[in-house]
């Protein structure tokens, strides 16, 4: 079936626009130093008549400024694409996408950022426009729900200065080819110092959940006299430099120290040893379980618990079968969050504890001994594991029961 009325021009105006457009590049083909030959003026004048059809069909909606804007983004690609870099084919490519997509507006801008990255920002096309484009769609989510302009905005400022803090990993991340990585992964002490990494960062989450998760429990539902300067040295980890912290740990447990050469008499030391490692990572990870917990315990309401201790219940049964229930998301959250802190530490471990090696230590170690080339691929190994089970954790935390919305009511509310 034919197209109706509707959608084509009168004949009289799209025979002179084909017109037009043929002698157009007629003109071209024949004008000498254009460097455009018969096929390519063939190509471009095709292109041209569909970005054409499509600017008519924006301007026949009666939308004037939108049809700026149309002729604007096609002189932007002719003069980006086919002026600037001299690549016919791709911009017949970008002109029949923007022709295709303009009336579209997640499409369009997606369009616009793509041309952007791949034309302007080269080499780093790819690492920007991931980010970038991620963002729009959040955007585009956001203004969906009814945002105002004022939170559109601080959503795409927050966006775009978290795609620049995040470039020099997405760029690490393709660095080297699959193949590389393989062959890095099966390297002996990359292996070491992966599982070394893993095992260490479990152990030390589990030792920060055992204390951590009922002072948190205590801050949030008791009225503690105190609790600030309590929240205040639970926040000194994140607020003192890590070589700091390995200095403070050597002086206390070190093998010049006295209770350093006890331990060391009962084969119990940590300088250089596998205990130092996890007591180096759970010290600096332990405020990221805390807080969490804090937050996923004062969201529970307290009357759940109140009908708990009604029925019979005491409070460590309460504690177990509904407070600790009801945060577990909060909590895993915290815990996932302790496990990554606990695998990134490095300056710490470099005084108290760099043997047996970490993945931190290994990269260090190697960037010393064979600079960026040597140590890019085990970072890039390193940054792919935490992922990877950072992402295990989420996943972990979204088949936990979380407390209903229903009982906004009461919640968080403290008792003595």
């Amino acid at each position: 079936m034919s197209p109706g009325p509707a959608l084509l021009p009168s004949w009289p105006l799209s025979l002179g626009a084909v017109t037009a457009l043929g002698l157009l590049h007629l003109g071209l083909h024949l004008a000498p130093g254009t460097g455009l030959g018969l096929e390519t003026n063939l190509l471009l004048f095709a292109a041209n008549l569909y970005v054409a059809y499509g600017g008519w069909l924006v301007v026949r909606a009666g939308r004037l400024g939108a049809g700026l804007g149309f002729a604007a983004g096609y002189l932007a690609l002719l003069g980006l694409v086919l002026l600037w870099l001299e690549r016919e084919s791709l911009f017949v490519l970008l002109a029949i996408a923007w022709a295709s997509v303009y009336r579209v507006a997640l499409l369009r801008w997606l369009l616009v950022l793509f041309v952007l990255c791949y034309v302007v920002l080269q080499p780093y096309a790819f690492e920007c426009f991931l980010p970038l484009g991620l963002g729009a769609l959040a955007v585009h989510g956001y203004r969906r729900l009814g945002a105002d302009p004022f939170r559109v905005a601080c959503l795409s400022l927050g966006l775009f200065v978290l795609a620049a803090l995040l470039l020099p990993i997405l760029h690490l991340l393709i660095q080297d080819s699959p193949q590389t990585l393989a062959a890095t992964l099966v390297r002996a002490d990359v292996l070491a110092a992966l599982g070394t990494s893993l095992l260490s960062a479990g152990l030390a989450t589990l030792l920060v959940m055992l204390g951590g998760v009922p002072l948190a429990y205590a801050l949030a539902r008791g009225r503690l006299r105190g609790r600030a300067a309590v929240e205040v040295m639970v926040d000194l980890p994140i607020l003192i430099p890590q070589s700091v912290v390995g200095v403070a740990i050597l002086v206390l447990l070190g093998p010049g120290s006295p209770l350093g050469r006890g331990l060391e008499a009962a084969g119990l030391g940590v300088t250089g040893r596998f205990a130092g490692v996890v007591l180096a990572q759970a010290f600096v990870s332990y405020p990221f379980l805390v807080k969490a917990a804090m937050t996923a315990f004062e969201g529970v309401p307290a009357a759940l618990e109140d009908a708990s201790r009604t029925l019979g219940a005491g409070p460590g049964a309460t504690f177990w079968r509904v407070s600790l229930p009801l945060a577990a998301r909060g909590v895993l959250t915290g815990a996932a969050l302790a496990f990554a802190r606990a695998v990134s530490e490095f300056g710490a471990l470099l005084l108290v504890a760099p043997q047996p090696e970490t993945g931190p230590v290994l990269v260090h170690r190697a960037f010393l001994q064979g600079g960026v080339g040597d140590s890019r691929p085990i970072a890039v190994l390193l940054v792919l594991v935490c992922l990877w089970v950072f992402v295990l954790l989420q996943f972990g935390r979204g088949l936990l029961p979380g407390a209903p919305r229903s009982w906004g009511t009461g919640a968080g509310e403290g008792r003595a």
